[in-house]
This record gives C-alpha cells, structure tokens and sequence, in this order.
C-alpha cells in the first residue's frame, strides 16, 4: 500500500495566505475516498498547527488535524526533553503566544536557556543582538525548528530559512553543539509522522530539492516526488545532481500516475 507524506507550500498551497493550488482539493478528496493513508508534512513555523488547519479548511481544503504536522507540535516536547524552560523567540507572535501556552517562559532578553529559531517576518537587529549574546554569554542552546535552507515570499523574491539563521548563529559564536531537525526530512519527524498508518510504499511530495527531497533519498526507505508548482523549476535538478523518483508538473499529473 502506499502512503503520501505531503509538503503544503507548493504543492498544496501555492502562497502565505494559504491559497489551493489547481487539483489540491481534488488530491486530498480522492486520497479520502480510497482509504489510501497520509499526512500533510509542513516546515511551516509562522503559525500553530490548529492555526493553519483552520485557516486551510475556510480555504476550502479539507484538513483534519490529526493529519497534519509541522515542528511545532514537536517542539513543546523537544523543549522539554533537553530541559529547557526559558527561551529567547525569534519568531511571529502566535508562535510566541502558542509557546507560553505550553508553559514556557519566552522573554526578550539574553539570560535564556535557548534560543529558539522559526520564520520572523519581523526579525531585526535588535533580535539578533539578544539571540547571539544568549548563545554566546550565556551558553543558550541553538534550537530552529527546522533547518530550511530558503523560502520563497509571495512577490517571487527568496529570504533564509530557519536553518540558514540557525547556520549564522552557530558561525557567529562558535556554537559546538549539534543542530537538532525537528521538521522535515529528519527521520524522527518522519516517523512521527506515520505514527498510526499501516506502513507501505512511502511516498515524500514536495517542492523542496535541497530540504526535503536530498535528505529523505538519504534515508534508503522513501520514495522522492519532486513537484515543480513550488520555488525550484525542474533546471534546479541538474543544479542539485539529484534525480528523484518522480516529477510532476501538477497534482493533476501525480495523481494520474500514482493513483490512476
């Protein structure tokens, strides 16, 4: 049996305000009415998972969310495994807010036990400042929520992923700790993911060569979809000397070849 682990930006939605792009709503109705398991894998860090299912449903896709995750909802537990209970945020305010719900102390000072890394649309130098003397005076842990290299804005121009921010910070104060993944494509994300399904064939669609695609052909046990709807055309392969499973051009494309 096979079973979709699916990417949301640029191939279910093709912006930040979250609009379907042509065939989603049809690929998740037929996904529902054959029984054929998945999961929406996000590396969206913007908003809290039952945010974004709620905002995806008044958009028209219909979006349960035990079938959805992102590194947000791995992040609480994460916190508190390594002992983390004060953190510095860069990140949007619903992610701030989301955060002391679960009981953690966010502050914008540098005194903290981590720092904590998601998309900020309002990242400043002012955040920088703090987030590297917590690191580096006071030894905060690095902690992004994902290590995106680069994502796409909705005027077609590029800004550092998560992970990009993260890579700076550990350069700029010779941070010697691992950066943990918390989001797509580490293993443990993975996993968490198909917590539940009958295992199968497993399939990983996604519009990100460099973050997604690369890393889960590493692994030796999913099948990689590349779909060309999102922020890399299909030149970027060569570029990246990787050649997935498959690319499509639509869902309309991959659906007639996966589940035709």
């Amino acid at each position: 049996m096979k079973v979709f682990l699916i990417d949301l930006d640029g191939v279910l939605v093709g912006d930040k305000k979250l609009n379907p792009l042509n065939g989603a709503k049809e690929f998740l109705e037929k996904l529902e009415s054959e029984k054929i398991p998945f999961r929406i894998v996000s590396n969206n860090s913007t908003r809290p998972p039952s945010e974004l299912v709620k905002l995806l449903n008044e958009k028209g896709l219909r979006i349960k969310e035990e079938n959805f995750l992102t590194p947000l909802k791995i992040l609480p537990m994460y916190l508190k495994s390594v002992g983390v209970q004060s953190l510095l945020l860069i990140g949007m305010e619903s992610v701030e807010r989301y955060l002391k719900e679960e009981g953690f102390e966010v502050v914008k000072d540098h005194r903290v036990q981590a720092v904590v890394i998601a998309q900020d649309r309002n990242l400043d130098f002012q955040k920088l400042k703090l987030a590297v003397s917590a690191v580096f005076l006071e030894g905060a842990k690095i902690i992004p929520v994902n290590l995106s290299r680069i994502v796409k804005d909705d005027d077609g121009l590029y800004f550092p992923g998560a992970g990009s921010i993260a890579m700076m910070l550990k350069h700029a104060t010779n941070y010697q700790g691992e950066l943990p993944n918390l989001g797509k494509p580490s293993e443990e994300f993975l996993n968490y993911a198909l917590e539940g399904l009958e295992r199968g064939e497993v399939y990983l669609i996604s519009d990100d060569i460099y973050t997604d695609l690369i890393g889960a052909k590493k692994l030796g046990w999913i099948k990689t979809v590349f779909m060309t709807t999102g922020k890399y055309r299909k030149e970027e392969l060569k570029k990246a000397n990787f050649e997935p499973d498959y690319t499509f051009d639509s869902l309309e494309e991959l659906t007639s070849t996966l589940l035709g």
